[in-house]
């Protein structure tokens, strides 16, 4: 049986993965409007690797739980957004910053970086799924994200799961 520190250790996780995915994807975008893109591109890295797990985790064992609440055409949303944030990571790492980055590009970089920094703000409404699971589930959903820590795959390495 969990008990109430238990139950939120969850929530607590979620929601500390979601600020470090908000203020990670904020900080890259400021950088990329400042045309900082040696910066951006170390921050965005950094990011690569801190959200893997929640990525990951989210993918594999959350969505399909809100996907049951939701439907699949919301849930495709959301792994659309999570790509948007691989293509951004992706793009940053490829840009030459030796030359001047191309407006076009850095608007699609700004888009994509947009798009995922919206999905980290409003993803943590999807709290209110996690509350509503019995005890047991919210420490498997605890134990299979702290599973996810162990393997430390970064964002861009995970497979996508959709379309």
């Amino acid at each position: 049986m969990l008990y109430q520190d238990d139950m939120g250790a969850l929530q607590e996780a979620f929601l500390r993965d979601h600020r470090v995915l908000t203020r990670g994807l904020t900080e890259v975008v400021e950088l990329v409007e400042e045309d900082r893109f040696r910066e951006a591109a170390t921050r965005a890295w950094e990011l690569d690797a801190a959200a893997g797990a929640h990525i990951e985790f989210e993918e594999a064992r959350f969505y399909p739980e809100v996907e049951k609440a939701r439907g699949a055409a919301y849930v495709d949303t959301l792994y659309d957004e999570h790509q948007s944030g691989v293509e951004a990571i992706r793009a940053l790492e490829e840009l030459d910053t030796s030359d001047a980055v191309d407006p076009e590009q850095k608007e699609l970089i700004l888009k994509h970086l947009r798009r995922a920094l919206q999905h980290a703000v409003s993803c943590g409404t999807l709290l209110s799924h996690v509350t509503a699971m019995s005890e047991e589930d919210q420490r498997d959903l605890l134990d299979a994200l702290e599973g996810f820590r162990e393997n430390g795959r970064r964002w861009t390495q995970l497979e996508r799961r959709r379309r």
